[in-house]
């Protein structure tokens, strides 16, 4: 046997290693039969796989790789290693999903209710999505850099913090607007050589005072700025509060979001004469879950997405702003442990096109 090979399966059997993942098929169906509303990840069956392994190496060090399959293709959505001294201070660097967001550490179809994501972190299973250049920042987001990250524990709070500096999102002059299909197949250079920057703070509550229902509460904030053209002229900004808390068995969660994207001064890719130079894009969603039985859950969510600023000639959306908003019900069938049905319906509503009504079906298994 190769030594080095050797070497490796001896480190493997040292340590302690965990091995977790999901898998999910889902079919959506327009009720009007639009097929002009489906982009191309979105029509018939489509699926996506997530495969995750965690190494403890030391009391203080792990490393975590996670594989990822979807309408991105494959993806490396985490390779990183931490260093956890303490509670209150830690280091991670390498690949790993950038802190914006109460959604982040959401996104697999195995860790949230609903058949898609909120609106806006929507990715291939959005409606419309290459007129609107997707929503405001579509998950997975992973990214290559270094976080500091940690959490002050007191007997009836937690403040949880994190601070991080990633090569950023990617994006074109000529477009005026960020490119997350490059973002991902160019995941291993920054285009402009400047990194981006940001940080989120959450303040959870997690065993409230009293013997009511109420027994836990967290608010988070985000924030992260770059830029994304290969000149490093034009600048993005996202800014987002959350909020979650569950009573009794029912979870209620909800985001507020924006994104202002810099463009470049070139009146000549725009239909209106340039005043401020940013698109603005604005997003919010706000869910509610619960099992109803063993054997079932239910969910229903409102979200809305809404793009203002000058329009580029050609674009498909109209001038000043559009808007989407979209109302969410659901149950998901559990005959057995590793394996959830869903099952969705979706209205959504749209300022410039024809609205639709969309059936999500889905089944997801975890291992």
């Amino acid at each position: 046997m190769n030594p080095a090979l050797l070497a490796a399966l001896l480190v493997g059997l040292a340590i302690d290693v965990n091995v977790a993942g999901s898998i999910f098929v889902n079919n959506p169906t327009l009720l009007n039969n639009n097929g002009a509303s489906l982009g191309p990840t979105n029509k018939g069956l489509n699926g996506e796989a997530a495969f995750k392994l965690v190494a403890d190496v030391s009391p203080t060090v792990s490393a975590s790789v996670k594989v990822c399959y979807g309408c991105h293709d494959f993806q490396a959505d985490q390779a990183h290693m931490d260093w956890t001294p303490t509670d209150a201070f830690n280091v991670r660097l390498g690949r790993f999903p950038v802190p914006f967001g109460e959604f982040y550490l959401r996104h697999d179809p195995a860790n949230h209710r609903s058949v898609s994501k909120p609106l806006p972190y929507e990715m291939g299973r959005m409606l419309r999505r290459d007129a609107f250049n997707l929503t405001v920042l579509p998950e997975p987001y992973p990214d290559n850099g270094i976080e500091l990250y940690g959490t002050f524990r007191g007997d009836v709070a937690e403040l949880a913090w994190s601070l991080y500096a990633v090569a950023g999102l990617k994006g074109n002059a000529s477009t005026g607007d960020l490119d997350f299909i490059r973002s991902r197949t160019e995941y291993f250079a920054d285009n402009n050589r400047t990194p981006s920057v940001g940080g989120r703070l959450s303040l959870s509550f997690v065993d409230l005072p009293g013997d009511g229902l109420w027994r836990l509460l967290s608010l988070g904030a985000s924030g992260m700025g770059g830029y994304y053209d290969d000149d490093g002229d034009l600048s993005y900004l996202l800014a987002g509060v959350d909020l979650y808390t569950r009573i009794g068995q029912v979870n209620v969660r909800g985001e507020l979001m924006l994104r202002r994207t810099a463009i470049p001064d070139n009146p000549a890719q725009y239909r209106q004469a340039l005043v401020d130079l940013f698109t603005q894009r604005e997003g919010f969603y706000l869910e509610v879950d619960a099992p109803a039985t063993r054997w079932m859950e239910w969910l229903v969510r409102y979200d809305g997405f809404r793009i203002s600023g000058p329009t580029r000639i050609g674009s498909a959306l109209p001038d000043g702003e559009s808007t989407i908003s979209r109302g969410t019900a659901g149950i998901n069938l559990i005959p057995t442990s590793a394996i959830k049905l869903k099952l969705n319906y979706e209205y959504w509503r749209f300022s410039a096109f024809d609205n639709e009504h969309l059936i999500n079906t889905g089944i997801v298994g975890t291992f």
